[in-house]
């Protein structure tokens, strides 16, 4: 057992945002029940865990994943990468796989051979690019390569080259509509899914960044080839013209035979976006689908299954329609990376929205799983009852990391050691205390004006940095050498 994490409210960032005193509460609750939600065990060769589940016994690999983009702005105080290690430590090393899965007291997989979302070359390089910190890369490249190469020897169709999961559980999405719920052989029943198609791509991409800040330009070249591979037959096979959607589908035929698509549209094709399959017609359609509020844009978007659909709960019914933190951010984060980041800030206005009237609502109260898609209130999960609270976990993504991307509107990026600010929003906003690239700093816009050199931005660094400016007023944005100590800047 390793020493405490204590939550200590002065070590965190500070967020500024005038007039959203309630989001400030929801953030610092995020991390309340983030520090209270760690599980030490006392085992050999574990390190303790961030967890969503206390008490359950066991080790989950896409909660684990998710998690480290919550607290790669917890200045150090919180570390969700000890659960990537543990499951590091848990991988069958002949073949790569690794389970979606583990019970704690037994390290054996607690669900066999179901695999779960690939997104830990995605949170390795996330925590580099926020924290300056690239030490790890080294060490765990060798676990990325091998999940990589498991799945693509293991989880994919003759048919069409294209990946399957055992069943929607396994994709995390439990009970979405996606081909039946369990796979009789945990086969995936001959569907390949989207989603692990664009998360492969998406792996990919990261992989080959890893590559080239070790020094590696082949590997870095060989990732780079295969994330285009994999885009070209996400295109030819999972995109329909016709419904300007990515789907699921069948792949009984030979390759060349007309897919067999699954109508269902669920957040599953999110990852598009962010996986880089979807080029800027197809980008186009697709937000077209997530704004529209008889599809993805509810109360609290995004359902995650269409509201057009046969199976859709306007209660949430779990995955049949329920607010999923990780596909929201899975959205967002596509969404921004393809040129629509106000789009991106107007849904996680909503988010924060609803998740702050469930907080304060004294029936519910809290932070819970996922949340109903049009009413402000837990989703149901597939039985009729309320999805677990105190869920964070992942939970904390909208409160934490998506109020601090996305509505306050800072990017950090280490390897040009510049903070982009998006002055998307109308108000006095900012981060006071975080620590990146090795610099304590604070970056605050105290002035917000439409018109020439009337907008303020405060800053306090203990070492020079780069500082971007973006504001949608601006043709390009406004590049600053911030000095170290105190400086005030006009835009």
């Amino acid at each position: 057992m390793g020493e405490k994490f204590v939550y200590d409210k002065s070590k965190l960032p500070r967020p500024v945002l005038e007039g959203h005193d309630e989001w400030i509460k929801l953030y610092y609750k995020a991390w309340e029940l983030a520090f209270r939600n760690v599980e030490y065990l006392d085992r050999p060769g574990w390190k303790d865990i961030m967890t969503c589940m206390p008490g359950v016994g066991i080790i989950w690999q896409w909660d684990s994943c998710v998690m480290t983009f919550i607290t790669n702005y917890s200045n150090g105080t919180l570390n969700a990468f000890n659960n990537l290690d543990d499951l590091y430590m848990l991988r069958r090393e002949s073949d790569g796989f690794m389970s979606m899965a583990y019970v704690i007291e037994t390290g054996e997989p607690a669900y066999g051979e179901r695999i779960n979302p690939p997104l830990m070359a995605w949170a390795e390089w996330e925590h580099y690019r926020i924290t300056g910190d690239g030490s790890r890369l080294g060490r765990v490249l060798p676990a990325l390569e091998g999940i990589y190469s498991f799945i693509e020897n293991k989880r994919r169709r003759d048919t069409c080259d294209l990946y399957w999961f055992e069943d929607p559980g396994s994709s995390g999405m439990d009970n979405s509509p996606r081909g039946g719920y369990f796979a009789r052989h945990l086969d995936g029943s001959d569907v390949c899914h989207v989603d692990l198609a664009c998360q492969q791509a998406l792996s990919a991409d990261r992989l080959g960044k890893i590559c080239d800040f070790l020094g590696l330009p082949e590997k870095a070249e060989f990732y780079r080839k295969e994330k285009d591979r994999i885009n070209a037959l996400i295109n030819e096979f999972h995109w329909s013209h016709k419904a300007g959607w990515y789907f699921d589908f069948f792949s009984r035929d030979e390759r060349g035979q007309r897919v067999k698509l699954i109508g269902s549209k669920t957040a599953a094709a999110f990852w598009a976006l962010l996986g880089g399959a979807a080029d800027h017609e197809k980008r186009s359609v697709m937000r077209s689908h997530m704004f529209d509020p008889g599809e993805f844009f509810t109360k609290i978007p995004f359902a995650s299954l269409s509201r057009d659909d046969l199976n859709y709960d306007p209660a949430g019914g779990y995955w049949l329609g329920g607010v999923w933190p990780p596909t929201n951010y899975a959205a967002v984060r596509g969404l921004c990376e393809t040129g629509s980041r106000e789009l991106a800030r107007a849904a996680v206005v909503r988010v924060l929205e609803g998740m702050a009237a469930v907080m304060e609502d004294p029936a519910y109260g809290g932070i819970w799983e996922c949340y109903a898609p049009e009413e402000y209130r837990p989703s149901t999960t597939e039985d009729g009852g309320l999805v677990r609270s105190e869920f964070v976990g992942w939970g904390g993504l909208a409160p934490i990391t998506m109020l601090i991307e996305n509505v306050i509107g800072l990017h950090f990026d280490a390897p040009s050691d510049t903070v982009t600010f998006n002055l998307d929003g109308r108000e006095r906003c900012g981060l006071e205390n975080v620590i990146f690239n090795g610099n304590t700093l604070s970056v605050r816009c105290a002035e917000y004006q439409s018109f020439r050199d009337k907008t303020v931005i405060e800053t306090e660094a203990e070492k020079p940095f780069r500082l971007r400016v973006n504001t949608k007023y601006l043709w390009d944005p406004v590049l600053i050498d911030v000095p170290a100590g105190k400086s005030v800047f006009r835009v």
